[in-house]
């Protein structure tokens, strides 16, 4: 059964696939759900075909400037790496939460189609133009920094290189846009419950032809398991995409770190003849930095709008006056309390070594700045002026 899920789905997939996220042998079996393939050949060469081409891609960089290699060259290395070797660990956990919304939808739709809630998912056009619209943005902007750094393509294989471990950063847009995609799509389920929830009468009263004692307690269940289903998927999400985020936050916070550092002593001693030339040294390390910052903040706004959601329906339980209502309302109504009480700590992180909340970005702030100061204040140490040498010469053979 194709859904609107499924169609939006589609390009996630593909571009997860490629980038090497997701196992190729994944595919939509009739049922509408994805699973494992372990008798297709042709997957199998796929998937073989794919590691080939990014280690050989990896090689390449790394032995670029030989026998030279700079410490960002091993930072994004490590960076690109360790988000798909955690991406391979949690396939499944991945595959079993895009799985699990799938059947969530099944659930849900008969309810919400009978209290003719309004359908909250984006239409197979705006994701679309969201996916279209990035990726032109993506492509311009690399080519763009491609001709301002004049790196030399001598071929395919270099190109691809370039593509893969040069600034900006592709691992960063198929992160952001994936992880970003999933949240949206669990934030709006969540909204859908709430709307559930609004259908119902009135102070939970009965209404003469039109809600009885029955549908009442009806409802109230099936959006409680409901919800329990959600907050489930948000725990199967944390253990699929934390890895992933806890290495892609970890690395984007080193990178912005080190060449934050480098562009504010490389300031100080600026003397440049060339005015346009300084212009775009320094404008394209501001734009990469705004990039990452808005990825950054991208996953942090989504993840605390889920929250939002998940808690919003606390509100409307606290408004009813329990002492007036039928026992089995009552009932509900203090299972759904202690049900989202239980739920409450369980928030989206990245592996469990920290919330990923609106309070990261000032922890985020402070870590970067103190690190920065740090830096600054040792700027004299033999390491960090081998640092600086070392980093003026890795952009002087760009």
């Amino acid at each position: 059964m194709t859904t609107t899920f499924h169609i939006t789905l589609r390009p996630i997939l593909i571009l997860s696939k490629s980038i090497g996220l997701i196992d190729i042998t994944y595919t939509v079996e009739p049922s509408g759900l994805l699973a494992h393939n372990k008798n297709s050949a042709f997957h199998a060469v796929l998937e073989i075909t794919r590691m080939i081409v990014l280690l050989i891609c990896t090689f390449l960089y790394f032995h670029q400037f030989d026998p030279e290699v700079h410490i960002l060259q091993i930072i994004n290395t490590i960076k690109f790496w360790i988000i798909i070797i955690a991406a391979r660990l949690s396939t499944k956990r991945i595959i079993k939460f895009i799985n699990g919304i799938i059947e969530f939808d099944r659930k849900i739709k008969p309810l919400a189609t009978n209290l003719l809630t309004t359908k909250r998912s984006w239409s197979k056009k705006q994701w679309n133009m969201i996916f279209i619209s990035i990726f032109v943005y993506f492509i311009g902007f690399k080519f763009f920094f491609i001709y301002m750094r004049f790196l030399k393509i001598h071929n395919i294989v270099s190109l691809l290189h370039y593509a893969l471990f040069s600034i900006p950063y592709v691992m960063d847009y198929v992160v952001t846009i994936t992880s970003c995609f999933f949240l949206q799509n669990t934030f709006v389920r969540f909204q859908t419950l709430n709307d559930v929830w609004n259908c119902l009468p009135a102070g939970l009263a009965i209404v003469p032809g039109h809600w009885t004692h029955d549908q009442i307690v009806d409802v109230m269940e099936n959006t409680r398991l409901l919800h329990s289903e959600l907050c489930e998927l948000l725990k199967a999400f944390t253990l699929g995409y934390g890895p992933m985020l806890l290495g892609f936050f970890s690395s984007s916070f080193i990178n912005m770190l080190l060449c934050v550092y480098f562009i504010v002593i490389n300031n100080e001693g600026s003397t440049s003849s060339h005015p346009t030339e300084g212009f775009w040294e320094k404008i394209l390390p501001l734009m990469v930095h705004v990039q990452i910052v808005t990825f950054l903040l991208s996953v942090i706004v989504f993840v605390s709008f889920i929250n939002d959601k998940r808690l919003k329906i606390i509100s409307y339980l606290r408004l009813y006056q329990i002492s007036n209502l039928h026992l089995d309302i009552k009932r509900q109504i203090k299972m759904f309390m202690n049900q989202i009480s239980a739920c409450d700590s369980d928030q989206i992180s990245a592996f469990g070594f920290f919330y990923i909340n609106l309070n990261l970005v000032t922890s985020i702030l402070v870590l970067l700045i103190s690190g920065i100061i740090t830096l600054i204040q040792m700027k004299n140490h033999p390491v960090i002026l081998k640092f600086n040498n070392d980093t003026i010469n890795f952009l002087g053979k760009l």
